[in-house]
């Protein structure tokens, strides 16, 4: 690992982005304290912080063959870190709200394990719902709410035009809305987690 540690973060990126696993583990040293001390100061909590560190790293390593050695890697971390701190206080968010859902409309003897099958179960089927999207629709869904690309960047990275990237997004939404208007009212709650940004 000595040999990349005085390197420039672009040249290292390069090496991480050809799969070199000795310049992942010094882009590893070199950040991740910094990423952690982010973390803690908006979770409060060293465990999550870590936790979202390892998160961080791990996506950089499963998307290295796309790195854009061209971009400022350490923004790029950073920006992955902000998404993450953002996706985890959102999801922290939803589990309080089914909480509160659960505490209002059911005995306080029912079963804790039970209401967590219910929280599973319908996290589960909109991942399901998502992957069975036509293809293209799946790929902007994800790169904006799981990757969280703006449209522009979404229109750049796929050769698109920004009315299509709307308009995809729109369906999407629109196509899981409809699935669960029937279903409870606490799937509202998820589908916001999709849906926080408003579309044309």
């Amino acid at each position: 690992m000595k040999e990349f540690q005085n390197i420039s973060d672009a040249e290292l990126a390069l090496h991480v982005k050809n799969g070199e696993k000795s310049a992942f583990r010094e882009l590893f040293e070199r950040f991740s304290p910094r990423i952690y001390r982010f973390a803690v100061n908006y979770l409060k909590n060293e465990s999550d912080a870590e936790e979202l560190v390892q998160n961080v790293f791990l996506k950089i390593w499963e998307k290295r063959e796309i790195l854009d050695i061209a971009q400022n890697i350490k923004a790029y971390l950073f920006k992955i870190a902000v998404n993450s701190i953002y996706d985890f206080i959102r999801r922290k968010s939803i589990e309080q709200a089914f909480n509160d859902y659960v505490r209002l409309n059911f005995p306080r003897d029912s079963e804790c394990t039970w209401h967590q099958v219910i929280f599973d179960e319908v996290e589960a089927n909109l991942k399901k719902m998502i992957l069975e999207m036509p293809e293209q629709r799946r790929k902007i869904f994800q790169l904006s709410k799981e990757s969280g690309l703006t449209n522009n960047e979404i229109a750049h990275r796929l050769h698109l035009s920004g009315r299509t990237v709307e308009n995809q997004l729109y369906r999407a939404v629109s196509y899981l809305k409809a699935h669960y208007k029937e279903e409870l009212c606490i799937v509202l709650l998820f589908l916001n987690s999709f849906c926080m940004q408003p579309f044309a």
